[in-house]
């Protein structure tokens, strides 16, 4: 393609509306002059002519036909004119690449009224009048242009019912979406990098993560670590060796700002065909230092060059450190709230409180996808992160659990409710609950009338099937299952 004066244009957006055309997409209401590279023009006059002719546009050898040789060569051969449909985003896109472009060509406009008033200024012959009543006659359009109010394109219901209920493709389920941006958030070393590097792990092999589905697709994965400990970590993940896991580290992109380092990102997803994009962290590759991280005009900024990768159908992830004080999930990311406001998916992973596991972690969650688990107790294994359960559910089987093991194990030592809370280190609600639940099972037997004096108490005996008529003659009591709220 012949070389032209630098201008703004967008060689991408208009080979993208080339492409729709040809795939039968209506026009996207530009005019052939909107076009900045000369075939792209040419191309875009035939596809017009062809479609008001009610003539076939997805025929690239009819198209072909309606080229001289000479222009096919200044576009760059047979060759270019075929990869227009290369790589082509979703037709339904077509308009934000047609507004791209009619930006372009408007800024092309405004940027030769401006040259053409300068070379009038320089021409000038000493009649300040004539030229400054040049001057005034050339500008009037771009002060018309500032004084009137922007038409938007408002839209009705019947409009959206129009629009096709595209089907949301997961990376991993309910966690990572394509065309959506998830926020991982957690206090520093919490276990985040490991978990993001399971996932990566899980999506380079097309396999579960966490025993949520994913789709197999490379990597791109920006990260704040030096080389030395980046290795170890994908080391410990399996990633050493891989070609479809691409990496780049902080430390190359000095002299870049964020924007330019996002554009090579998503360059590069696209060149490898990566589905993920992962920044580790954000606020470092955004350069969100002292007190910019609670700004939320900064927050914004650092997030509007990853809107470009959702809108080319990639799932962008970006990981947070917490605050120390935490908060609930949406509102404990570090710095403003903005961050949360722009994503589509914020996951927060913590350390689960009381006496569970060292290596047990709570996945939480908001999100606009119903899909997306509210509450995941994870557990790091030899093999990797796996899923214990929800949340609630997990927390009972917990408890159930402590209390089992915590309780005496002869009647003369059986306990009170409130020792086994004690001594459990857990809620008494909780505790009465996991009490009601072995009594149901004849694995916990309790005695006592429930009364000042006479507390009732609980124990579990050696064999935990034992005939409860006999524990009732010892004892002389009926055992019963109690409800939580009898629990004394």
């Amino acid at each position: 393609m012949s070389v032209l004066p630098r201008m703004p244009h967008s060689r991408d957006a208009e080979r993208a509306i080339l492409g729709s055309i040809i795939l039968g997409s209506d026009r996207p209401g530009l005019e052939e002059g909107d076009f900045y590279f000369p075939f792209h023009q040419m191309l875009y006059r035939i596809l017009r002519c062809r479609k008001e002719a009610g003539k076939p546009t997805s025929d690239l050898v009819l198209l072909a036909e309606e080229l001289s040789s000479t222009e096919l060569d200044q576009a760059g051969g047979v060759e270019y004119f075929a990869g227009l449909l290369d790589g082509l985003p979703r037709v339904c896109n077509a308009s934000y690449y047609a507004e791209i472009v009619k930006i372009k060509a408007i800024l092309r406009k405004k940027i030769a009224l401006c040259e053409l008033m300068g070379e009038r200024l320089r021409a000038a012959n000493g009649d300040a009048a004539d030229v400054l009543r040049d001057v005034a006659a050339l500008s009037s359009s771009l002060r018309d242009e500032v004084e009137q109010k922007r038409i938007l394109g408002f839209k009705t219901g019947m409009d959206l019912a129009s629009i096709p209920n595209l089907e949301i493709t997961w990376i991993a389920k309910g966690l990572v979406a394509k065309g959506a941006i998830t926020e991982l958030g957690a206090k520093v070393k919490t276990g985040k990098t490991t978990l993001i590097m399971e996932m990566i792990q899980a999506v380079l092999n097309g396999r579960t993560f966490l025993d949520l589905p994913t789709v197999k697709t490379p990597v791109v994965y920006l990260s704040e670590q030096p080389a030395v400990s980046f290795r170890k970590a994908a080391e410990r993940a399996n990633l050493l060796g891989r070609e479809d896991f691409v990496f780049l580290l902080f430390c190359e992109t000095q002299g870049l700002d964020w924007p330019q380092v996002c554009r090579a990102a998503i360059s590069e997803c696209k060149k490898v065909g990566a589905s993920l994009l992962v920044v580790d962290t954000l606020s470092q590759f955004a350069g969100l230092t002292g007190d910019r991280e609670n700004n939320s005009g900064d927050a914004l900024e650092a997030m509007r060059p990853l809107q470009q990768a959702v809108t080319d159908d990639i799932g962008v992830v970006v990981i947070r450190h917490e605050r120390k004080s935490g908060g609930d999930v949406g509102d404990s990311g570090r710095g403003s709230s903005a961050f949360a406001g722009v994503v589509d998916i914020v996951l927060s992973l913590r350390k689960q409180e009381g006496t569970s596991a060292k290596n047990r972690r709570l996945l939480q969650s908001v999100s606009r996808f119903s899909e997306t688990p509210s509450g995941l107790l994870i557990e790091l294994s030899t093999s990797g992160y796996l899923a214990i359960g929800e949340r609630h559910e997990t927390a009972l089987k917990d408890a159930h659990d402590t209390t089992l093991r915590i309780s005496p194990k002869t009647e003369a030592q059986a306990a009170t409710l409130e020792e086994l809370v004690r001594v459990a280190d857990l809620s008494r609600a909780t505790v009465a609950r996991a009490i009601d639940k072995l009594i149901r099972e004849h694995q916990l037997y309790r005695v006592g009338h429930g009364k000042r004096g006479d507390p009732f108490r609980y124990f579990r005996p050696e064999n935990c099937f034992s005939s409860t008529s006999h524990i009732g003659e010892s004892s002389g009591q009926k055992l019963e299952s109690p409800s939580i709220g009898g629990h004394q």
